[in-house]
């Protein structure tokens, strides 16, 4: 996947660095890893780091859960102590940590160290298979994300000290696409756009969205692995950059039942020979048959494929109709009450817009979910429903997204499509992962009655690492 580790060590020369942060992405797409010298790169050996695969059964809290009772499949536990996996260096995503001087940082993929191979089952190695997939059939993806965020004046002592009640956001007037609001937080806004530039994030566009202190940027297209790269990165960076300005940053998916929470966008479109094979000019629509095939295999499986897009309890409190959340089974035309966007006014700018996932879905896992689903329907040559042209809310005929965790975790465990297109491996594990989150809140909520709006324990939970 990466280039070789000579250039690692190319760039780690020409820019005199001192320490490699080399991290990867968990299950929940929060980023582990450790910091190692610089120097311990030009050892021989082909890995500069170990970690316990203790980092696989890691809950949103940052603590191991016990594997599945009764299943004699491997897991990582106690059992075998939480053995040692071996970072395998993806030396093309290597960069600059401007905001940390004298510091690059790396990704990569972990592997066995007893010959097992690959521990596939996690994001990045996911996604790759769905890519060769695509690879196999002559397809090219682009990829591009639209990440929604809020940023608080709390630290995460004033938080704690609150109780993670009463949070002051950076402005408390929502005013979606206003320059002036954007315009008297000019100096930090663009000083986080630029560190981000330097860090190999191109940014789009920028605006103010419509929740208090609330800003979306937009990510450039590009190849699937390198959007989800950029994306991961870009949450991993606003928040370290936010707290060197004693700001909290959050992609939470929702701060209360009222109001607009953070949602993640992914525009999504597959090429081939250089030509986009979502277009087509013999089409009146514009769409071409694969495009589709496409929106129909998305549409039809959308609440099998739900739990990728939607990881947490909090998630579920997005699904409120009118706040521009992609919670119903429908497609159209640049219409944002559907799940599925579909834009056809060029053949350079068609493409799909998935809208269900919030701000805490793993960027990896969205792409993965959207390509399963998308092959099921070209494979499968399926067709979409008729478009739905006006207010998809009001439509009762139109099913909708689960409106749980639990009811998404039993539909995508029990999908054969999921399993077929993902790996039962990663199946059973990202399911087993995001059930100990039901089981979290059932303790933490015992004896109190159903919470109809965000609870404190999610806020408190989630509204740093989402």
């Amino acid at each position: 996947m990466g280039a070789p580790l000579e250039s690692l060590r190319a760039f780690i020369n020409e820019h005199d660095l001192n320490a490699m942060s080399v991290v990867v992405p968990d299950l929940h797409g929060i980023a582990r890893g450790k910091k190692v010298p610089a120097s311990r790169m030009s050892r021989s050996d082909s890995s500069p780091m170990r970690m316990s695969n203790l980092m696989v059964m890691l809950d949103w809290g940052g603590l191991p859960h016990p594997p599945p009772e009764g299943d004699d499949r491997w897991w990582p536990s106690w059992a075998e102590g939480y053995a040692d996996t071996r970072m395998v260096v993806d030396s093309s995503t290597v960069r600059l940590v401007p905001w940390q001087p004298g510091t690059g940082l790396v990704m990569g993929d972990f592997e066995h160290v007893d010959g097992r191979g690959t521990l596939n089952y996690l994001p990045r190695a996911t996604l790759q298979r769905l890519i060769s997939k695509l690879d196999d059939m002559g397809f090219e993806s682009k990829s591009a994300f639209e990440m929604e965020f809020m940023l608080f004046r709390e630290t995460h002592a004033s938080m704690v000290e609150k109780g993670f009640k009463d949070l002051q956001p950076l402005w408390h007037t929502p005013q979606a696409y206003c320059l002036t609001t954007l315009g008297q937080h000019d100096a930090l806004v663009s000083g986080l756009r630029a560190q981000l530039e330097h860090f190999g994030l191109p940014i789009e566009t920028w605006n103010v969205e419509a929740g208090p202190g609330q800003i979306e940027m937009n990510l450039g297209p590009t190849s699937a692995m390198v959007a989800a790269d950029q994306a991961f990165l870009f949450k991993h960076a606003i928040k370290e950059l936010a707290a060197g300005q004693d700001l909290v940053a959050s992609f939470l998916s929702k701060l209360s039942l009222e109001g607009f929470g953070n949602g993640t966008h992914l525009n999504f479109s597959l090429w081939r020979d250089g030509e986009n094979a979502f277009h087509s000019e013999d089409s009146e629509s514009g769409q071409s048959d694969l495009m589709r095939h496409f929106v129909a295999g998305l549409v039809t499986t959308l609440r099998e494929f739900t739990l990728m897009y939607a990881p947490t309890i909090n998630a579920y409190r997005r699904f409120v109709p009118y706040y521009s959340t992609g919670m119903m089974l429908s497609w159209g035309f640049d219409n944002k009450s559907n799940a599925v966007r579909c834009v056809t006014e060029s053949p350079s700018l068609t493409r799909i817009e998935q809208r269900s996932a919030g701000g805490d879905a793993n960027p990896y896992l969205m792409i993965a979910a959207v390509m399963a689903a998308g092959l099921y329907g070209i494979d499968n040559g399926l067709e979409p429903p008729p478009p739905t042209l006006s207010d998809a809310y009001a439509d009762t005929s139109l099913g909708r997204v689960p409106a749980t965790l639990d009811e998404a975790i039993e539909l995508f465990e029990q999908s054969e499509i999921t399993n077929k297109y993902l790996g039962e491996d990663f199946v059973r594990f990202y399911a087993h992962s995001c059930r100990m989150e039901v089981n979290m809140y059932g303790l933490a909520m015992e004896g109190q009655p159903l919470a109809e709006d965000v609870t404190d324990w999610e806020v408190a939970r989630y509204l740093e690492m989402a």
